[in-house]
């Protein structure tokens, strides 16, 4: 039957609300409803503030203008009396003072009044008006150069990338005759400790700092000295914070070996890796305050753990497919080592009262992290699933252990050994299978952003060889997939994926369902049924194919700071042949959606309407999840 598919997935908190209170999700009100006003202090003193810059042109105006917190907070609430407007006032030099420095100004002046009068003037408790003018003159001044520019005590330079910092200050643009703002030497006296820092030199501090600006010749002067401070191993690792941990596995974890030659890179990888055993709020690394006479750093590891239980569900609803309610409980930390028990289970297709219609599954993932170095899980599953969709009813039981290693920040490679027997129901007939198989997988991740990426890329390949005992085949289950993105100015993100697999050494009908390649759904080819695209027989049912392909373009545009519009077209197809056929027709769905970005990813509703709509499939489809679609 054709119609309109719906998809909802749904995040939801119960508590108490005043009939006053609108509803809001992440800030966003969607039934309207206007913000709660905030109480306003009887004594408070709201003021309107003009700000003439003189001497520059209208772009460069605005940004130091904006160097006022009285400009930044103008439509803000107010101070709550007179003496907190003027306390906030006298501190304004000093800031609209930076922020000329900042632009390379160092013979500017500032002029402030309130209600026409010197501030200096006026009493705390003054009666003013409502709102009291505040106004301020900048000049200024000329803009300066660089003129001398002395670094001493640099550390050596190293043809080792990883110890390169970039940029220098040369970089920067600490140079004679550069514009001389303020924060190219500050980020250029950075860049100067960490350069002996990543040669193994933790305390290098900047000795010395001289900036003198010479009016006559509109130049700043500056001479900086570098101490480096005494090279270092590290010490000894003390761990605190700990609670259901064993410090001593927390302290192999991070990846610090006491005698090895202190690198800030091993204090990033160290957080990394503490991070990724999700048994941790926060983690902090603490350096020694001195170097020891040996030559060794004292380090230690702060951590705050997180609860160790954890419990949650979702439920979705699909016009087609019925409504659906999954949850889950997991234990992040059994043994002390944050050891990982996870057990899931989930029923959907529920647009009957047969319990026979339903699609169930329910399983337990069980993970060791630091097997072997600190960068190597071991994960053992045990899953049983009952699918009954359009295209085939299936039952499964599913068991699988391995080992996942981090070789560096990006690239992760799995590999394990899995058994699963299978009965099957579709087109091509029914079948009871047993499958013994090596599933290996290797995944780069160099997205800059894993909720909302803007650039880089993620690719992934898996190569899986089977033997398939009741019909005696040996063959390959191999796909590869890879995401681009391609940032346009602050607004607009163009996203790309493509796809691929096949199948080789065993025919179709000598293979579990599951296992065969069917596309359609959220995440393939939106618009068309779930697993409803792929080869028909004579009598135009479905059946999962030997190969597919398929491609996605996005144009992710914001409209505002929260909101983006999406619009996307997919394509693809699966086909009987180990190797695609592009003779045959492709399918492609089109549609738009709308982005929401919250903190924890994007809710996302997408329309998609299927082009080419084959049996089963819908006029339209709608889609609503969390995150972004890849």
């Amino acid at each position: 039957m054709r119609g309109a598919a719906v998809g909802a997935m749904v995040l939801a908190g119960v508590g108490a609300a005043s009939p006053a209170t609108a509803f809001e999700i992440f800030g966003w009100r969607p039934f309207g409803g206007e913000e709660p006003a905030e109480e306003v202090s009887p004594d408070a003193q709201p003021y309107a503030i003009a700000i003439d810059v003189r001497g520059v042109d209208d772009d460069l105006a605005g940004t130091i203008r904006g160097a006022s917190l009285l400009w930044q907070e103008r439509e803000q609430r107010p101070p709550p009396s007179t003496a907190a407007l003027l306390s906030r006032v006298r501190a304004e030099y000093a800031r609209v003072v930076a922020g000329l420095y900042a632009e390379g100004f160092y013979g500017g002046s500032v002029e402030i009044t309130v209600d026409g009068r010197d501030p200096a003037t006026i009493l705390p408790d003054a009666d003013l008006p409502s709102p009291v003018q505040v106004a301020m003159t900048i000049e200024t001044g000329p803009r300066f150069a660089f003129g001398r520019v002395e670094l001493s005590g640099r550390a050596p330079a190293t043809g080792y990338p990883p110890d390169q910092v970039r940029p220098s200050p040369e970089g920067l643009g600490l140079v004679p005759g550069g514009t001389a703002r303020s924060g190219i030497v500050l980020q250029s006296e950075r860049v100067l400790i960490d350069e002996w820092r990543e040669q193994g030199y933790p305390k290098a501090a900047i000795g010395q700092r001289e900036a003198v600006a010479e009016h006559p010749s509109r130049t700043l002067d500056v001479a900086v000295a570098v101490d480096s401070g005494p090279a270092a191993v590290y010490g000894p690792i003390e761990v605190t914070g700990t609670e259901h941990m064993d410090p001593e596995f927390v302290a192999w974890q991070s990846g610090l070996q006491p005698g090895a030659q202190f690198d800030p890179d091993d204090l990033d990888r160290a957080r990394r890796q503490l991070q990724r055993l999700q048994v941790f709020n926060a983690t902090r690394i603490v350096e020694g305050d001195m170097v020891a006479p040996d030559g060794s750093l004292p380090m230690t590891l702060n951590v705050v753990e997180r609860p160790r239980r954890v419990i949650g569900g979702g439920v979705s609803y699909s016009t087609i497919d019925g409504a659906g309610v999954e949850g889950y409980w997991e234990h992040r930390n059994l043994f002390g080592r944050a050891e990982r028990l996870r057990l899931e289970a989930r029923v959907a297709g529920i647009d009957g009262v047969d319990p026979e219609d339903f699609t169930y599954s329910a399983g337990a993932t069980f993970t060791k992290p630091g097997v072997i170095t600190p960068l190597t899980d071991l994960v053992a599953a045990l899953e049983a699933r009952r699918e009954v969709l359009d295209s085939y009813t299936e039952d499964t039981i599913t068991a699988r252990v391995g080992l996942a290693h981090e070789f560096f920040e990006g690239l992760t490679g799995t590999a394990g050994v899995q058994f699963s027997y299978a009965s099957t129901d579709d087109a091509l007939g029914t079948r009871d299978l047993l499958m013994a198989s090596l599933p290996l997988g290797l995944v780069y991740d160099g997205r800059d952003n894993e909720l909302a990426p803007r650039s880089g890329w993620r690719g992934e390949v898996k190569l899986e060889p089977f033997h398939e005992i009741e019909f005696g085949n040996t063959g390959l289950i191999a796909e590869a997939s890879a995401a681009t993105y391609l940032a346009l100015g602050d607004s607009l993100v163009i996203a790309g994926r493509v796809g691929a697999g096949s199948i080789v050494g065993a025919p179709a009908d000598e293979l579990p369902a599951s296992r065969l390649f069917l596309l359609g759904g959220s995440t393939s080819i939106r618009g068309y049924g779930y697993r409803n695209v792929g080869p028909r027989d004579a009598n135009g049912d479905v059946f999962g194919g030997l190969s597919y392909v398929q491609g996605t373009l996005e144009v992710r545009a914001k409209v505002t700071e929260s909101i983006s519009v999406v619009p996307f077209v997919d394509i693809g197809s699966a086909f009987d042949s180990s190797f695609p056929d592009f003779s045959e027709d492709m399918k492609i769905g089109a549609g738009i959606g709308v982005r929401y970005a919250t903190g924890i990813g994007a809710i996302r509703a997408d329309i998609a309407m299927p082009l080419d709509p084959g049996p089963d499939d819908p006029s339209f489809a709608i889609y609503i999840g969390l995150g972004e679609t890849f």
